[in-house]
């Protein structure tokens, strides 16, 4: 655990600043375009631009920034448990970062994540950003959690496991945003889909 803790000090301090800014405007970028997707093409409404504008800003501080960190955090992760594990071809595979086993292990770490924080997180941070009260956007988490998990691990398990299979480290967080193109109109309209619409003048 010790060696984790420090390879996690050092993801957390050696910053690569130049990929980082790449990371957040391409994420932020492309969750703006998800979302108009999202508004005009599938809801087909007029554009809301203060719910683009927020998960527009939510995409590109969480997906882009956040997970900057993530993905250098995630095979860590995974070697560490490797390295818990009783000796097997299993322990092994997942302390082999070029084994399918560890983007899969990756992977796995990524959907607790997804389900633990970051839907969490993309329901209560874009709904109180776009203006509703925290009671509103806290039932609407509960209302779509579970479908959201669900739809998502379908989406990302297979998504992330050739992530981490076959993208060189630097351009993982752009290719899982150009995917979360992609996944962002499917949580964007689960997000909103039960809530009322707003009729403008």
């Amino acid at each position: 655990m010790r060696l984790l803790r420090s390879e996690l000090r050092r993801i957390a301090t050696k910053v690569d600043w130049p990929a980082f800014r790449t990371d957040v405007v391409t994420a932020g970028g492309l969750g703006c375009v998800g979302d108009l997707v999202c508004q005009s093409g599938v809801e087909g409404e007029t554009l809301d631009f203060r719910r683009f504008m927020a998960v527009g800003s939510f995409e590109a501080l969480y997906m882009g920034g956040l997970f900057h960190f993530f993905c250098q955090a995630f095979p860590q992760v995974v070697c560490a448990v490797g390295r818990q594990l009783p000796a097997s071809w299993l322990a092994d595979r997942l302390q082999a970062t070029s084994s399918a086993v560890h983007a899969v292990g990756c992977a796995v770490v990524d959907n607790i994540h997804d389900g633990a924080f970051m839907i969490p997180s993309y329901f209560l941070c874009v709904g109180l950003l776009q203006g509703n009260s925290l009671s509103d956007a806290r039932r609407n988490l509960r209302a779509e959690w579970l479908n959201s998990y669900l739809i998502g691990a379908g989406f990302w398990l297979p998504v992330m496991s050739v992530n981490f299979a076959i993208v060189p480290p630097r351009y993982r967080v752009r290719t899982m945003a150009l995917a979360n193109v992609v996944w962002s109109v499917v949580i964007d309209f689960m997000a909103h889909r039960s809530q009322p619409r707003v009729i403008r003048c």
